[in-house]
């Protein structure tokens, strides 16, 4: 079993990117242990629909640098379809 001294000491030796990433992960994982069992309830109900789509992004948002506007969506999915053709 892996003990918070192994894991302390694993977190020095890792690269800035990977301690971001981290910290992100961090987040999350306070964010799914503070969430009401009502909250869950009610996103199970709406599994699937626009609601739910839109309050899971609204509760978990992207990481900046995976952060894209409506233009920049646009302009990468038409790069996509004239790249299949």
């Amino acid at each position: 079993m892996t003990t918070l001294e192994q894991i302390q000491q694993d977190i020095e030796t890792l690269p800035q990117d990977a301690l971001n990433l981290l910290a992100q992960f961090i987040q999350l994982l306070k964010k799914s242990q503070t969430a009401s069992p009502e909250h869950f309830q009610a996103e199970q109900l709406e599994k699937g629909s626009s609601v739910a789509i839109l309050q899971f992004l609204h509760n978990h948002p992207l990481a900046l640098e995976h952060q894209r506007t409506a233009l920049e969506i646009d302009q990468q999915i038409s790069e996509e379809r004239a790249a299949w053709e």
